[in-house]
């Protein structure tokens, strides 16, 4: 009986001191932001312009995303920012 649990206590402090079967994460292999690319987003069915402005106020662009019907992708001029406006033009039929 005290060999059991004994047996079981040891099985229960490996299992905790190897983090239960986990992998350790790689800090170096993690995705930078700063030079990361994702997939953009589909045209969903929709007409529109996605313009990005160097600052709050609207003033100066430096990029827009353009989708336009029948289009399977969205075609892309300048850079993203944090400022934009979403300009929707029309639904496609």
């Amino acid at each position: 009986m005290r060999a059991k649990c004994i047996g079981g206590v040891l099985l229960m402090v490996g299992l905790l001191s190897a983090g239960c079967g986990g992998t350790e994460v790689d800090v170096g292999a993690q995705s930078d932001l700063a030079t990361r690319e994702d997939a953009l987003p589909s045209c969903q069915n929709e007409d529109y312009e996605l313009v990005f402005y160097s600052e709050p106020e609207l003033i100066n662009e430096v990029g827009r995303w353009v989708c336009i019907c029948g289009w399977d992708r969205i075609n892309t001029y300048g850079r993203t920012s944090a400022y934009s406006d979403y300009r929707y033009i029309n639904e496609c039929f």
